[in-house]
């Protein structure tokens, strides 16, 4: 099992990467040659874009992100190494005519699943004798949250405020306690694992990758109007995965992104 990504690839996770910010740090992850097992509940969204001759350090398991057991399987590449990183970007189709999600709880839920199969992993090592591997591991848990949730002040436009307080709602709710899993999780186990909540402005469809991606942590965050969901994955790859991670001191913090 790898605990130091020093100079090595590094093997990665993904929770919701069929599409969006997710889809795009899976696409930077496989590029540069890491280890990858990405959940889809419907594999043939990621093989057809990802075909195994062309990817062979990508597996596809056919899963939901609510079944710890499935979720329990990406956490392992071999039975003898497990993990570096997990990337979730699960989420919900949102109902227009219902103002919330198809899934109101898809988040929270997916969060506890994660805690839950962590945990079981955890154990099954410790079962099989392999105490001081279970000790050493400690995932880095990246979760795609949302702008919105500040705790202090608005880390948004006003001009935008009916959207983040109406119209998101309910996502938002679903996202805060995803939040509050994750970091409760973390405390729970001990620092069983280590978090990083991204919380992305409003995201878009169109990439600008020559637009500065303006990033800021905890209640030090920027106020912006969107972002695209490609620039987002593309800042979760370049600074939350590898050394950057570490060495940009995003553990056990929130980072808000925009343009």
């Amino acid at each position: 099992m790898t605990t130091d990504n020093t100079n090595t690839t590094m093997a990665i996770a993904f929770l919701g990467a069929s599409t969006g910010v997710g889809l795009a740090a899976l696409t930077r992850a496989l590029a540069a040659g890491h280890t990858c097992v990405a959940l889809c509940r419907k594999p043939a969204k990621l093989t057809s874009r990802f075909p195994a001759a062309a990817h062979p350090n990508l597996r596809v398991v056919e899963g939901n992100a609510h079944d710890a057991a499935a979720v329990a399987q990406c956490l392992r590449i071999t039975p003898s190494r497990l993990v570096d990183a997990v990337v979730s970007s699960v989420g919900g189709a949102f109902v227009l005519s219902r103002m919330t999600l198809d899934d109101p709880d898809v988040c929270r839920r997916a969060a506890a699943t994660l805690v839950e199969a962590i945990g079981a992993v955890r154990r099954e090592q410790v079962e099989g004798g392999d105490t001081a591997a279970a000790r050493a591991w400690k995932p880095r848990v990246v979760a795609v949250s949302s702008a919105g949730l500040a705790r202090t002040g608005r880390d948004y436009p006003l001009a935008l405020a009916p959207v983040y307080r109406l119209l998101l709602k309910a996502p938002h709710a679903d996202k805060a306690a995803m939040e509050r899993v994750l970091v409760d999780g973390a405390a729970a186990t001990g620092g069983g694992y280590v978090y990083t909540l991204v919380r992305p402005s409003l995201l878009v469809d169109e990439a600008n990758p020559r637009r500065e991606v303006r990033a800021g942590v905890d209640d030090e965050f920027p106020v912006g109007w969107n972002i695209s969901r490609d620039d987002a994955g593309r800042w979760v790859y370049e600074n939350l995965l590898g050394d950057a991670g570490v060495a940009g001191g995003y553990e056990g913090r929130v980072v808000t992104v925009t343009w």
